[in-house]
């Protein structure tokens, strides 16, 4: 399935690019293509290839077209990549991007964001404090599509 996406999320890129579309359109597909990878490689346990260029440009790009809220999901990814590659905390670590994920998502009313942020903050850092809030944001918005990823995040944590 991941190859499948990753495939369309290249051949749309093409037609993005071919068709001079906006900084924006061509942005998605980038991170689109990063997301599949990243999880096809953890599922996989394959070797992480070029993932950090694809999310790296998803995160300029969209940087550049000033789309914030897919800027929010694409420093997301990278996070958890960075998990998975560098430092944890410190500049350009997985800490880094939560933070400007964070910043991003409380100046802008974005409550459903924060509470992906804590997700991803409770999951990468074992942060029980963290799913705590998260589940707390999830109820008080009705947020119920994460509901699995939060029962699966509390499981999990219950070995920590």
């Amino acid at each position: 399935m991941c190859r499948e996406v990753e495939e369309r999320a290249a051949q749309t890129l093409q037609w993005a690019e071919d068709n001079n579309l906006s900084l924006l359109d061509i942005a998605l597909d980038p991170l689109t293509l990063g997301r599949a990878s990243l999880y096809r490689t953890i599922l996989e346990k394959s070797e992480i290839g070029n993932l950090k260029s694809e999310i790296e440009l998803a995160v300029d790009d969209l940087r550049r077209a000033g789309a914030v809220q897919f800027l929010v999901s694409a420093l997301l990814t990278r996070a958890w990549l960075r998990s998975l590659t560098g430092p944890l905390t410190g500049p350009e670590s997985a800490q880094s991007d939560l933070d400007e994920a964070w910043e991003i998502a409380e100046r802008g009313s974005m409550r459903l964001f924060m509470a992906d942020v804590l997700l991803y903050l409770g999951r990468l850092f074992r942060d029980k404090t963290a799913l705590a809030e998260a589940r707390r944001l999830i109820e008080d918005c009705g947020y119920h599509r994460r509901d699995g990823e939060l029962a699966d995040a509390e499981e999990v944590a219950k070995g920590w």
